[in-house]
């Protein structure tokens, strides 16, 4: 089996693609909670406010973990803007499907 047949099953298996959407979510309500000013100013008020999209996955193993992983990369885009990303998001999965860590950051 060639490795993105391997990489496709593993990411189909453990559905990393809605649990990242999902973590990506609980991440940006979180934002909005905790910084009410700055998410106004950017045109940030609710869920309404924001689209999500799956940016894509990346099987890694760099030197700064010592396990191979899969990253998966969700970008958000005000609505009603050009495609201009207003949040980059991503989550570090182990290869059986565990959570390691996530990234949330508003560009």
């Amino acid at each position: 089996m060639d490795i993105r047949k391997e990489l496709d099953e593993i990411v189909k298996k453990y559905d990393l693609v809605d649990r990242t959407i999902e973590y990506f979510w609980a991440n940006y309500d979180c934002y909005l909670e905790e910084e009410p000013e700055e998410s106004r100013e950017l045109g940030l008020i609710d869920r309404d406010s924001v689209r999500a999209e799956f940016f894509g996955y990346y099987y890694g193993v760099p030197n700064s973990y010592d396990f191979e992983h899969i990253k998966v990369y969700v970008d958000g885009y005000r609505k009603g803007k050009d495609r201009c990303r207003t949040i980059s998001f991503w989550c570090i999965y182990r290869m059986d499907g565990e959570f390691f860590d996530d990234y949330f950051v508003i560009d």
